[in-house]
């Protein structure tokens, strides 16, 4: 059959000149596989595992000091959250591999990775929320040093924690309400394997999920942390030339005072940029993956980015919940202790 006989001129038959370019990956699979192979495979696996120790210390050494104090709830909080955050990231990091984004059937530890990661978002907004809470109290206790005792209390506290919680995980049922969870017969073996499959209205249900689980919690932290570490230092440097104005003390007793502001200020600082420079990526990436639904894994062209991503997204997660060890030593005088007495007794003793 010829183009007349079928009803078409010449000039609509497409050439082979005429047909448009295939569409290549923004980056390419060589690329995102050597970076998924360091970052995730050998980086976040050892940031990952010594995560996990370190807040498994955390919390022991919290229940050890009590729940006396607000701070010792928020802190075990945010230690217990950041323990379930690097045992998700570990199991991702074991688990994933280059080869197996292409497989048609995923290992089954990937599934159960897969199936957690929307429960680890929740995980870390609690952080978020958390992290913003130790900051907001922070600053009330420099505005009302007297009072901040009978305004925040334990009970207060702890419902609060309880509140963020409820809400925090009840903003992920639309995405296990949605997903799929089948036997897969693998063409290499021909066995059967439980797999995740996503459903039409899926993908764009789990991203939105993402976002208010993850994404609106932390944009709201940040201004909340950054707003109050920034009050924090101006009021305690007011502070510091007030009394260097007023007191009567000897020059060394102020400049003893001073190294101690002065550290106090670095090390508030300090918690919101680790804090705001681990978190930013992922925040990032799922707030252009809201605004823009192509920019996810599967598209022919945004996937391999959006997949790079991540893969620095996550090992900063690792980095941001395996430190907070070495910033409670430093800022707290009571974990020190209690840590050496626990950990260390020949130096405690010293």
């Amino acid at each position: 059959m010829d183009a007349h006989e079928s009803g078409l001129s010449a000039t609509t038959v497409p050439s082979i000149s005429n047909l448009a370019p295939p569409i290549t990956q923004l980056v390419s699979d060589e690329v995102r596989d050597i970076l998924m192979i360091i970052l995730v495979s050998v980086v976040m696996l050892i940031v990952g595992t010594f995560g996990i120790f370190s807040n498994v210390i955390n919390v022991i050494v919290y229940i050890k000091m009590g729940f006396t104090e607000t701070s010792s709830i928020t802190l075990t909080a945010l230690s217990v959250a950041d323990l379930i955050t690097e045992l998700w990231l570990v199991l991702m990091a074991a688990s994933l591999r280059p080869h197996h984004t292409a497989a048609p059937v995923v290992p089954l530890s990937m599934t159960i990775m897969y199936v957690l990661s929307t429960a680890n978002n929740a995980v870390l907004g609690c952080g978020s929320w958390i992290t913003a809470l130790i900051s907001t109290e922070r600053c009330l206790c420099i505005v009302f040093p007297m009072k901040v005792k009978s305004i925040i209390t334990v009970k207060r506290i702890a419902i609060l924690l309880t509140i963020l919680i409820v809400l925090q995980m009840s903003s992920i049922i639309p995405t296990y309400a949605t997903m799929q969870l089948t036997y897969v017969q693998s063409p290499d073996n021909n066995r059967s394997l439980l797999s995740f499959v996503y459903s039409e209205y899926s993908l764009y249900i789990e991203t939105v999920t993402m976002f208010a689980a993850f994404t609106i919690p932390s944009i709201v932290c940040f201004s909340i942390v950054v707003i109050c570490t920034i009050f924090l230092v101006i009021k305690l440097n007011q502070s510091a030339r007030w009394r260097e104005s007023t007191s009567n003390a000897p020059a060394k007793q102020d400049g003893s005072m001073s190294r101690k502001e002065n550290r106090v200020v670095r090390t508030v600082a300090t918690i919101c940029a680790i804090y705001i420079f681990c978190y930013a990526p992922n925040v990032i990436t799922v707030t252009i993956m809201t605004a823009y639904p192509k920019f996810y894994q599967t598209d022919p062209y945004w996937g391999n980015l959006q997949s790079v991503c991540l893969i620095i997204a996550y090992p900063c997660h690792a980095i941001c919940s395996a430190v907070n060890i070495f910033v409670y030593l430093r800022m707290s005088t009571k974990y020190r202790e209690t840590f050496l007495k626990m950990f260390c007794p020949s130096k405690a003793k010293a």
